[in-house]
């Protein structure tokens, strides 16, 4: 049975949008590997989480690439990118979006990040506040949750050290840089960026997601500029169980925003 058509320039303007412009840049003599998607005088630069390279993205990207440029990156170590030795903390991982960011000549984007690649993004813009427009955190893990997580849940609230063997190199060296990045994200002040805060569907229920829910106001806290908005349904990964709200709701935020 053949696909119904849809009109000649119709179809190869949705074609276009679903397929990333992959690419490569040098930032500090090692190659770091990109997705774009789109154009348009504001960028929208998408860091994901931990165990995560920019493909995470590929369902949500072009979606919100409509007037928009759309990056979607990969950090040192993870899929197309060059690994480097040294320590991924979220100082390391700064100075690596700068560089991105000064090579595709992207000035003042919006950042959108996913679980540590929250972290990264709001350590990124709470120490150059006038580089960034605006910030969406998804997911993100709240300042001084580990700890919180101690005193109430007791168990599971750091990362099992034998799981880090099934990630990528890059992945690895975050997980052994957690607690330094944990203390280099705590220093950093907040600001008043604009900022998006989404998280979990809230089942009602206690334990680690109780926790982790009541917990998300602290990055209201943080970024008193800041809306925090759950998801109807799914869990972590907000960007595919609840993939149409997500579009939805960064693209009214990025709106709001209006011109750069």
């Amino acid at each position: 049975m053949r696909t119904p058509m849809i009109g000649g320039v119709a179809a190869a303007v949705l074609l276009a949008a679903s397929w990333a412009n992959a690419g490569e840049v040098m930032v500090d003599g090692r190659k770091v590997a990109y997705r774009e998607w789109g154009a348009g005088d504001r960028t929208l630069v998408m860091v994901s989480g931990l165990g995560d390279g920019a493909e995470t993205f590929d369902g949500v990207g072009p979606r919100l690439a409509q007037g928009l440029r759309v990056i979607a990156y990969d950090r040192a170590g993870y899929g197309g990118s060059a690994d480097d030795p040294g320590v991924h903390d979220a100082v390391r991982a700064e100075a690596e979006l700068k560089g991105l960011l000064a090579a595709l000549n992207i000035q003042r984007p919006v950042l959108l990040g996913h679980s540590l690649g929250g972290v990264f993004a709001a350590h990124f813009a709470a120490r150059n506040p006038r580089e960034v427009a605006g910030l969406v955190l998804e997911e993100t893990r709240p300042t001084g949750f580990t700890d919180a997580c101690k005193v109430k849940i007791k168990r599971g609230c750091e990362f099992p050290p034998l799981l880090k063997y099934a990630f990528p190199p890059g992945g690895r060296r975050e997980i052994e840089a957690l607690s330094l990045t944990e203390r280099q994200e705590a220093e950093a002040a907040g600001g008043a960026t604009p900022t998006l805060i989404l998280t979990r569907a809230n089942t009602g229920q206690g334990g680690f997601d109780g926790l982790w829910l009541s917990q998300q106001a602290k990055l209201v806290q943080r970024w008193p500029a800041a809306r925090l908005v759950a998801a109807p349904k799914g869990g972590h990964y907000v960007h595919r169980d609840a993939r149409d709200w997500f579009v939805s709701e960064v693209s009214s935020f990025l709106t709001a925003l209006g011109q750069p």
